[in-house]
């Protein structure tokens, strides 16, 4: 099927569409009553906890009708940390930390107070996150994450460093590095930079995604990766043209030819700090390849 100009302006000016104003209500009841969950535990209180949004939901990349949340609930009481390779002192400060509050511990607890504010029929544990169900009309589903402070220091005297959350999958020692506070500062800087067309261009992103794999086309992808991919876009890409057809139509193109000749290696996260294509993440270089490509075949640019 031919699509045309107007056809195609028109339906991204409906993939760009952020969450609706009544989907944020209850993104932002949802984030209450999770805090509120925590706060009612007494022994989450010893715990030191922070509790934040992140993700798509603070960064106002989510699409409509794909309104989930993500919370951080995050302990300072202990702190996890590395240093730049090449960077640590001959003899490391510190020792190691023997208090009550192991991964294990607070992810326990986090749990329990989920089950008590919102019923165990309510709460399912994944190997990250604990997911509290959606209930129509009135909250999406949201997905708490116990974390704990990382920070990684750029010099022996620790003068130097970026403040992150490190998160411990279930039955696993080795932790995951995030940089949320890190992700929201950068995201909306290049939103700025780009009138706003950063994250139009990241949500349209995930529409086709979405789109793609409702009709079966390609198999289904992290919503974060399509903001990382939007983040790679030179910012003179992502202001190509007066309309929405032409500039992301620049933006498929940019992605395409890096990704087709390998020029990826300095990708990053929106975060600025994680490499985009290295060991250990969920996606490939090939899968962002074809996303690319059957969104350009979708659109029929």
């Amino acid at each position: 099927m031919t699509m045309t100009q107007t056809s195609r302006e028109a339906l991204l000016s409906r993939w760009i569409k952020p969450s609706s104003d009544d989907e944020k209500i209850q993104q932002d009841r949802a984030q209450r009553m999770v805090i509120d969950a925590v706060r009612a535990h007494a022994p989450l209180k010893s715990a030191s906890l922070s509790v934040f949004a992140k993700g798509s939901y603070p960064n106002n990349t989510n699409v409509r009708r794909d309104s989930d949340v993500d919370i951080a609930v995050q302990s300072s009481v202990c702190q996890y940390y590395h240093y730049m390779p090449g960077r640590a002192p001959a003899q490391r400060a510190g020792s190691p930390y023997q208090g009550e509050w192991t991964p294990a511990r607070l992810r326990t607890e986090v749990k329990q107070a989920l089950v008590d504010a919102f019923g165990a029929s309510s709460v399912t544990s994944g190997k990250i996150a604990l997911t509290v169900s959606a209930v129509a009309g009135s909250r999406p589903s949201v997905d708490v994450v116990p974390s704990f402070d990382y920070v990684l220091y750029s010099d022996p005297q620790r003068i130097g460093k970026r403040e992150g959350s490190c998160v411990f999958p279930q039955n696993q020692a080795m932790y995951i590095v995030n940089w949320p506070s890190q992700q929201l500062v950068n995201g909306r800087a290049k939103n700025t930079a780009t009138g706003g067309r950063y994250k139009n261009f990241a949500r349209a992103l995930k529409s086709a995604e979405n789109e793609l794999v409702k009709n079966g086309i390609i198999t289904d992808l992290p919503s974060y990766f399509m903001e990382c991919l939007a983040w790679n876009v030179a910012d003179d890409t992502l202001r190509t043209g007066n309309d929405l057809s032409t500039g992301f139509r620049a933006t498929l193109y940019e992605l395409w030819n890096a990704l087709d000749t390998d020029d990826t290696s300095d990708w990053t996260e929106p975060n600025d700090i994680k490499y985009l294509f290295r060991p250990g993440q969920s996606w490939t270089q090939a899968q962002a390849k074809r996303l690319i490509l059957e969104t350009w075949k979708y659109l029929d640019y």
